[in-house]
């Protein structure tokens, strides 16, 4: 298995982009020796050339320039990103979503039922995307082993956390199972 860390730094990267604490500061002006990070997510594969993205941040753009084997070229519109899977639908997690609206067909998207009604209603980004490529929505069932198609070799299990849903959620400060996800991938090689 093959595991990408696309981005590790919370909401807003680090720099945040209106953050002048010392760590935030010392990187801009270069007193502090780290590196900048873009927002979280993360890219798994059995082969190193087909894909699925685990949360689609808003620096998805700038992550996927930083990382060829998402761009294999094996066509002049070409991915390496076989499906797209979103952990809750967190504006960190989600936005990207709206950078791969040029995707020649529908989406491949896995997320859990509460998360698809967050993204429908509240933070409406499934339609925004119908009117592009589309979404081909996978649910996630929690605790349950499932494959996606195009990666052979893994396998997927989404496990509840119980952590608070966006501020647009009906769910907000009601936590239920599916709200937000952990993922458990085994490589069955």
């Amino acid at each position: 298995m093959k595991i990408l860390v696309l981005g590790s730094a919370a909401g807003g990267g680090f720099p945040q982009w209106n953050c002048n604490c010392t760590n935030c500061a010392g990187v801009r002006n270069g007193t502090l020796n780290a590196k900048a990070r873009t927002q979280s997510s993360i890219a798994v594969s059995a082969n190193g050339t087909d894909w699925v993205l685990i949360n689609a941040s808003p620096d998805i753009l700038q992550q996927i320039r930083s990382n060829p084997s998402l761009q294999p070229a094996r066509a002049i519109r070409d991915s390496g990103i076989a499906a797209v899977m979103v952990m809750d639908a967190q504006i960190d997690h989600t936005t990207g979503l709206l950078m791969l609206r040029e995707h020649r067909q529908k989406l491949p998207l896995y997320c859990h039922r509460l998360v698809r009604e967050d993204l429908s209603t509240g933070n409406p980004l499934f339609k925004v995307l119908d009117h592009y490529c589309g979404i081909d929505w996978q649910e996630l069932h929690l605790q349950t082993a499932f494959h996606v198609p195009g990666l052979a070799g893994l396998q997927f299990e989404a496990l509840p956390l119980l952590s608070n849903a966006p501020p647009y959620s009906p769910h907000r400060d009601k936590p239920q199972p599916g709200d937000n996800v952990g993922l458990s991938v085994k490589d069955e090689a």
